[in-house]
């Protein structure tokens, strides 16, 4: 059984004015904004993931880079290569 003429008429002024009062209800019923807000915090989530590891990947780096075993301790890098090829010739 369908709806008859003024009860279209009334339900479409309850949408209209839950539209108007209520915009976030109305898009979380209408199945509209809901799926949106959950593909953005998604997206936020993964965005957040990709930087943690990348700055957990160059730290990595720069700690392999700084605390590596050196001939000359205390002697700056370039010099204790020269200072290596002088001992041995």
């Amino acid at each position: 059984m369908g709806l008859s003429r003024e009860e279209r008429r009334a339900l479409e002024d309850l949408e209209k004015r839950l539209a108007l009062d209520e915009p976030e209800l109305d898009a979380l019923l209408s199945g509209s904004g809901g799926s949106s807000l959950w593909r953005r915090s998604a997206v936020h989530v993964w965005l957040m993931l990709m930087l943690l590891t990348c700055a957990i990947f160059m730290m990595g780096i720069v700690l392999l880079l700084t605390t590596g075993e050196r001939e000359c301790p205390g002697v700056p890098f370039s010099s204790c290569e020269g200072a290596g090829a002088r001992q041995e010739g």
